[in-house]
């Protein structure tokens, strides 16, 4: 049987006011072409398939011609939902979309009630799909417990999920293609940084190995933006998104998976590069060196950090306007630019620290001589879990 694992869509995405979607539809369409090529029985698709849980009519229908697409093609399709996506809304389109050959699981689920899926080919052969969509911190750690022991919180977490994954898996047959899908952190894998922080900030994670079964053949995972292979007892692979989301991805190569499994062998993996997207450039340098550079950015976005000996023009900050248009007239699709001049310091560096939301409300409530008040810590991480559970 043969899989096609993708993942982060991100459908929806404005990026420093720039709409991703066209990109992403000449991207899906490419995809959609592997599937019709390339002999896929089931695509595995591994949550945030929109950038929120409203997204633009627009990027819902996208995603609901590309699911029609494929399934025409003879393929089945199995979603969960991750943390951009809205789960009610996600399984309620999902009933329709069973019409398409689509099944969908929004809310992490016990075997019994929808979380093991069978597929059946019309070969007679089999797939079990332990179905693992994203967990908010409400789901396995009481407030209590978040808003007075971190380490204790961060283990409950992985231990539900990890069961969760345990008792899906203890229903593997021999007979059958296992697969686990999962929209989470796995402990050590790389971020990109341009995941959303709130839920990966405190280190909501499975631990790599323990969480994998031994008994399926490939565990798709999804959630990070960067392509890579988890360690342990069986293949398992973050997708990745086919989109890099911010220039801490300018590196990345983004790519899908083909996964040829049966039952008794070990799967084999292939890494298929997409193709549709535009590349992500960072520059820096004096002026001279980026209009000589300037012509090989062809299609694509870029950062610049111009270092100056002078201000361009008259000076001031009239001179740095001057010289902004001057860049984005030379580079349309500059969308980032930092001017840094001697005895200036430098600019601000992207991104935001890695400190969890609540030790950075304990760091506040020190500095108001509030620390010792467990009610509003408490409060605060009350609200902080529905606030995760609703996005």
């Amino acid at each position: 049987m043969r899989f096609l694992h993708t993942s982060d869509w991100h459908a929806g995405r404005r990026w420093r006011g720039v709409d991703r979607l066209p990109e992403l539809v000449r991207v899906l369409d490419g995809l959609a072409a592997a599937v019709e090529t390339q002999g896929v029985d089931v695509v595995l698709l591994t949550g945030d398939v929109f950038d929120t849980g409203t997204p633009p009519a627009a990027a819902e229908r996208a995603v609901f011609s590309w699911l029609r697409r494929v399934s025409a093609a003879g393929a089945e399709t199995v979603v969960i939902a991750g943390n951009h996506d809205d789960p009610r809304r996600i399984e309620a389109w999902g009933l329709l979309a069973e019409l398409a050959r689509v099944r969908v699981v929004g809310r992490p689920r016990e075997a019994e009630e929808g979380g093991l899926i069978e597929i059946v080919r019309p070969s007679g052969e089999r797939a079990l799909i332990a179905a693992v969509p994203f967990a908010g911190a409400a789901e396995y750690v009481r407030a209590d417990v978040r808003a007075t022991d971190g380490s204790a919180s961060r283990q409950s977490y992985a231990d539900g999920l990890s069961g969760l994954i345990a008792r899906l898996s203890a229903g593997f047959r021999r007979d059958t293609v296992n697969v686990v899908l999962a929209h989470t952190h796995v402990d050590g894998a790389v971020l990109s940084g341009s995941e959303r922080r709130v839920h990966l900030g405190e280190q909501w994670a499975v631990t790599g190995q323990s969480a994998l079964p031994a008994t399926a053949h490939y565990v798709g995972l999804g959630h990070l933006h960067r392509p890579q292979s988890i360690p342990g007892p069986v293949p398992a692979e973050y997708a990745g998104s086919p989109l890099a989301m911010d220039f801490g991805e300018a590196e990345d190569t983004k790519s899908f998976v083909l996964v040829d499994a049966v039952p008794g062998s070990p799967a084999v993996l292939t890494r298929v590069p997409y193709t549709g997207g535009k590349r992500l450039v960072r520059f820096e340098g004096s002026w001279e060196a980026f209009e000589a550079a300037a012509d090989g950015f062809g299609d694509a976005w870029v950062k610049v950090t111009l270092r100056l000996d002078r201000r361009a023009g008259s000076g001031g900050d009239a001179g740095s306007r001057d010289l902004a248009a001057r860049v984005r007239a030379r580079v349309p699709g500059v969308l980032s630019l930092s001017i840094v001049v001697p005895n200036e310091a430098p600019p601000a560096a992207e991104g935001r620290t890695a400190r969890s939301p609540v030790d950075a409300f304990r760091t506040y409530l020190a500095s108001k001589d509030a620390a010792a008040d467990p009610a509003l810590l408490a409060a605060f991480t009350e609200l902080l879990t529905q606030a995760e559970g609703a996005s």
